[in-house]
């Protein structure tokens, strides 16, 4: 194998293993962390019903006499 041939498969490799390692970090995080998509604007959103966040509890305590 002269050294060009060495690079490439180098490159490849690196390629390769920085794919695996994102694929396996997508596949394997922590998915029961729950995140707001709409910046805590608690009162238009569709899924204060079941949401969990500190912030939402926080609102339904308040709104709740209501």
């Amino acid at each position: 194998m002269d050294r060009r041939g060495f690079l490439k498969n180098a490159a490849r490799v690196s390629i390769l293993t920085g794919l695996g390692i994102m694929t396996g970090a997508l596949l394997f995080r922590d998915k029961e962390k729950e995140s707001c998509d709409y910046d805590f604007v608690c009162g238009n959103c569709k899924k204060l019903k079941s949401c969990k966040l500190q912030e939402a509890e926080k609102y339904k305590e308040l709104n709740k006499a209501k």
